[in-house]
């Protein structure tokens, strides 16, 4: 059981597609010249099994943003990429602005 989609800021429900957290979290790795793109893509992936995780607990889940991010920022935290998390939590707070 996998995660096919997720609620937008809107609250729009939208396809889910990991490939957009791997492209955000490179995007923080570019702007600290920490990682690679197959770094992002498997922190994407951890990411996504987090989520299918509490799918296996809820049928009904279906993650918002604000829930992926949050995800996002806990996983490079605790990965041996902090200083990447710093980067994309700043980039999210310019986004939320």
């Amino acid at each position: 059981m996998g995660i096919t989609h997720i609620i937008k800021r809107d609250f729009s429900t939208k396809e889910f597609h990991e490939n957009k957290i791997a492209i955000a979290i490179f995007k923080a790795m570019n702007a600290v010249g920490s990682g690679t793109k197959e770094n992002a893509e498997e922190m994407a992936l951890k990411v996504h099994e987090v989520l299918k995780k509490r799918k296996e607990l809820d049928a009904e889940y279906t993650p918002t943003i604000e829930e992926v991010q949050d995800i996002v920022e806990l996983s490079l935290m605790e990965s041996k990429f902090p200083q990447v998390a710093k980067a994309y939590i700043l980039y999210r707070n310019r986004r939320t602005k």
